[in-house]
């Protein structure tokens, strides 16, 4: 078997993936390391590749592209030893951010060839596996408004700003019944962000304190707050210094947490809507082998 198994997502970034695909092949060749590649052709097609990639023995398999493709070979690694690699080439690359994997493919590939092995945790909300953040409330209502903009030819460029403006137009803030490790609080929360990575969105730091092996999820609620208190804090989630308005935000580590909200709201894990409240955030301590910076 090979040394590497490249599973590449031909269409993230925009066409990042293909350049980064050509540079990381040639780089490997160059440097006398047996690699194979597989092509990803839809969605959940990653999980089946890395899935057979652990069948047929292949030492690290590494997935190439944004946190989609990263989260899709994720869960087809759970439960074998296989070491996972990251080349990001997709257009938010957030998880690749707290394991200080940069975007340039020829330090990035360097991580592949002298990095450290690592055991790191896993998230689920219910029973939908995330490796980022997971959530619900505003996050999700951008999320919907964005893909709406990005079916409009002349908008799709703007879509997450507009996004967000439209969902600030909108803004609901739910009542709700959470639970972290047994203490039980009532809010009105406008989000709840679990994460096992410090980035979303593209770069915003929403759980900036998190460890991806510390066997902890960092919970990021916001709670109480009007439009104009969202638009003053909304900036400092890209240094993640908004965890430092307490008035508005309940930030905290936690092996589990529930939350049960009215009106029921979708979650997402890792960009995806995928379920309701009421829904159960948990971590799976020591999940995954990751190689990343020694």
């Amino acid at each position: 078997m090979t040394e590497f198994c490249l599973i590449v997502n031909p269409i993230a970034g925009r066409g990042a993936a293909k350049r980064a695909l050509a540079q990381a092949s040639a780089l490997l060749a160059e440097k006398g390391h047996s690699f194979s590649v597989m092509v990803s052709e839809y969605a959940g097609h990653s999980t089946e590749l890395a899935k057979q990639a652990v069948r047929e023995g292949h030492a690290v398999i590494v997935a190439l592209g944004g946190d989609g493709t990263v989260r899709e070979v994720a869960i087809g690694l759970l439960g074998s030893d296989v070491v996972m690699g990251i080349l990001p080439c997709g257009t938010g690359n957030d998880f690749a951010r707290p394991l200080q994997i940069p975007k340039e493919i020829e330090k990035s590939v360097d991580i592949l060839l002298h990095g450290e092995d690592r055991r790191i945790d896993a998230g689920y909300a219910n029973d939908e596996f995330f490796i980022n953040v997971a959530g619900f409330g505003f996050d999700v209502d951008v999320l919907d408004a964005t893909e709406f903009f990005k079916t409009k030819p002349l908008l799709s460029a703007s879509a997450y700003m507009l996004g967000l403006l439209r969902s600030l137009t909108r803004l609901q803030l739910r009542d709700t019944k959470i639970i972290v490790d047994g203490v039980e609080m009532q809010k009105r929360v406008l989000l709840i962000a679990a994460g096992n990575g410090t980035h979303f969105g593209g770069g915003m730091q929403i759980t900036p304190q998190a460890l991806p092996h510390d066997g902890l999820l960092d919970l990021c609620i916001v709670h109480d707050v009007t439009r104009r208190t969202v638009l003053r804090v909304l900036p400092k989630l890209m240094k993640g210094t908004h965890i430092k308005e307490t008035k508005f935000v309940t930030y905290l580590k936690a092996r589990e947490c529930t939350a049960i909200s009215s009106p029921i709201a979708r979650t997402e894990t890792d960009g995806e809507v995928v379920g309701l409240t009421p829904v159960t955030f948990r971590v799976e301590a020591n999940a995954l082998t990751i190689r990343m910076p020694g």
